[in-house]
Order: structure tokens, then C-alpha cells, then sequence
């Protein structure tokens, strides 16, 4: 029995000419005509190939997509989101990702979250209900504070954080990516103070706390 991974088809095809892989089998196309068929019964297993950029890497602030007027305005009360305590842009944050963990190099209220190096794994995929569905890949991080304060601690310092990279538009070069960052999951003691009052950070089924609009913090970074 033969055993082929789509990525490997992938590299074999820069040595012939190209290749295509249906539920039927592989077909890689030779240079000079030659067709090699595998039927699908002759295979133990088709992984699919995932080209995918992966969030792991130097990323720095590019954008805070909800910012304190944002939040504001989605519950009437600006005051609800003073300077010093809710998130402000900085172009200096900067997030590393890699092997597992989340480092953080923050100069924004964001670090009263990142509290310091964090671990992560892939918890699945999650779709946040706004005006717009967006489908984000889930990490439940180890490391955080839920109570995003620079006074007080959660004792539980379990998250959920919504992830997703696409490409950067704005880029001047070849090819570029955006992470955007979710942070889904935190109750907060030192702002928000009308939303958490009508009871807005409550879990939903996979257990996110800030979930609807107004509540949750997203960001986007680029890649340095």
C-alpha cells in the first residue's frame, strides 16, 4: 500500500509538471505528457495539503479595531471606557508566537491582559455572531488575566482568544499578512461598567465571556 500527503504531491509536482488529488485518487502530470494515476484503493490515507499562513511569528500593532469611542458609543456610556485602564493604540505593542506560547512586548493597557509569557493550544474553530459571522481559529491560552485590571488578578488564568491571519492589503511587498486578535473571553473590574452591569459577559456554549459586540477587543497586527 502506497501512503501519499498532499503536501508531498505538492513538492512533486515542481519536479513534473503538476498534480491533482480528487476522492478518487492522485493524478500527477509528468513533463513530456506521462500521466502516473493513483487510484484512491491504493491509498492508506489523502492528507489535505494547508497552505494556511500560520499566526506563529513577530507581529506588531497595526490597528485597535475597537477602541475606546467604539465601545463607547455601543452602550452610551464613553466614560465607561477611561484612558489608563480600557486599551489604547500603540504602535509599539508587539506580540511573538511561537512553539506553544504567546509573548508579549506591550506598552498599552493590553498587558493588564498579557500579563507575561502564556501558553496556548488549539481548541477548534469559532464563529463570532456580529453583523458579519467571521470564522476564527479558537486558542485557549494559559497565562492571562480574565479581570484585564492592573489591580486585581483573576484566579483563573484560562482564556479563550479568537485568531485569524489574512492578507495585508496595504502591504508593499510581495506578500504579507494581518493577524487579528480576538479577545473573547475576560470580565472586567476597571472599565466597561454598564455592560458588565446588564449582564452582557456571560458565556456562551463553548464558554467565551465577551462575545457580543461592545464587549469583545479586537486588534490587528502585521507581520514585522
Amino acid at each position: 500500500m502506497k501512503k501519499i500527503i498532499l503536501s508531498c504531491v505538492a513538492l512533486m509536482a515542481t519536479f513534473f509538471c503538476a498534480s491533482t488529488v480528487s476522492a478518487q485518487g492522485v493524478k500527477i502530470y509528468k513533463v513530456g505528457g506521462e500521466v502516473i494515476d493513483i487510484p484512491a484503493a491504493e491509498l492508506d490515507y489523502i492528507e489535505a495539503y494547508d497552505n494556511t499562513p500560520s499566526i506563529e511569528g513577530e507581529w506588531k500593532m497595526k490597528k485597535l479595531d475597537t477602541d475606546a469611542d467604539y465601545m463607547g458609543a455601543s452602550w452610551g456610556a464613553a466614560d465607561d471606557y477611561p484612558a489608563g485602564k480600557f486599551p489604547a493604540f500603540n504602535a509599539e505593542d508587539e506580540l511573538t508566537i511561537a512553539d506553544g506560547k504567546i509573548i508579549p512586548n506591550l506598552q498599552s493597557e493590553l498587558k493588564n491582559f498579557f500579563i507575561g509569557e502564556a501558553t496556548y493550544t488549539v481548541a477548534g474553530t469559532w464563529t463570532l455572531k456580529d453583523m458579519q459571522p467571521i470564522d476564527l481559529t479558537l486558542l485557549k491560552v494559559k497565562g492571562v488575566n480574565r479581570d484585564f485590571s492592573a489591580n486585581s488578578k483573576s484566579e483563573n488564568d484560562e482564556a479563550y482568544i479568537g485568531v485569524r491571519v489574512v492578507e495585508d492589503e496595504d502591504a508593499d511587498v510581495a506578500v504579507k499578512y494581518l493577524l487579528e486578535v480576538y479577545l473573547i473571553d475576560y470580565v472586567p473590574t476597571d472599565f466597561a461598567a454598564t455592560a458588565v452591569s446588564f449582564e452582557c459577559y456571560v458565556p456562551d456554549e463553548t464558554g467565551c465571556c465577551a462575545w457580543m459586540s461592545g464587549t469583545y477587543i479586537q486588534f490587528t497586527m502585521s507581520q514585522k
